[in-house]
């Protein structure tokens, strides 16, 4: 579903993100990706969400591939981020509404979805995420747990095929990686490819079909290497 072939990022002042990397994920598996700070995993996330754009090599999703070009089409841009869902490390990057239940149903009510739908779908997702008895909440009067699953309610709740999530264990306290933990084995599905980041040995053997390991050189590691 998604090909990514010799990619490589570098920024403005000549700094290398990525290199040469070439990797294929397929739909139904969940991949986790592993490596020491800044050897560019995020970098890779944000590409892979329509972000940020490679400095030379591909990346195609589901056959058509993504350019900064293609993003400036209104129409194929939307329909490409209506399938993918992105977490972000710091959920606070994507929470802005009055409520939490409004941070669930913003997304769904810009798609034009009808009130009793998107209504529907607003409760599926606040009691998948324990998030019921906070629902009237502003976003940032939650606790670093609760801003998590509320961030992430906010994405599942757009059903894409296709999720990434940036260290979902950041900032959370013991409980709350237990719960991710627990949360993210039950997320897998045959319909669903799911990439993440983590540093945790547990979250990455417990939820993850593969393990991907990138190296300082800042592409994907050959088997057996790990740094």
């Amino acid at each position: 579903m998604i090909e990514l072939k010799d990619l490589c990022f570098a920024y403005e002042d000549g700094t290398e993100a990525l290199h040469s990397v070439t990797y294929s994920f397929e739909k139904g598996r969940c991949y986790c990706l592993q490596g020491p700070n800044g050897c560019g995993k995020s970098t890779l996330f944000r590409i892979l969400t329509g972000l940020s754009f490679p400095t030379s090599g591909t990346y195609r999703f589901d056959g058509r591939e993504i350019t900064a070009a293609l993003m400036k089409d209104r129409a194929a841009a939307r329909a490409f981020h209506r399938r993918i869902g992105f977490l972000f490390q710091d959920p606070e990057m994507q929470l802005f509404t009055g409520s939490v239940e409004d941070e669930i149903a913003f997304g769904l009510r810009q798609l034009g979805m009808g009130e009793e739908e998107c209504a529907a779908r607003t409760e599926r997702w606040l009691s998948a995420l324990e998030l019921e008895r906070v629902r009237k909440k502003a976003p940032f009067n939650l606790s670093g747990g609760e801003k998590k699953r509320c961030a992430l309610a906010a994405v599942l709740a757009m059903e894409p095929e296709v999720l990434i999530l940036d260290e979902p264990m950041a900032g959370l306290d013991e409980k709350g990686q237990a719960w991710i933990t627990d949360f993210m084995e039950k997320l897998r599905s045959p319909e669903r490819l799911i990439l993440f980041a983590t540093h945790s040995s547990d979250l990455a053997g417990k939820a993850a079909d593969t393990r991907i390991f990138m190296n300082r050189e800042h592409t994907i590691a050959a088997p057996g290497q790990q740094a």
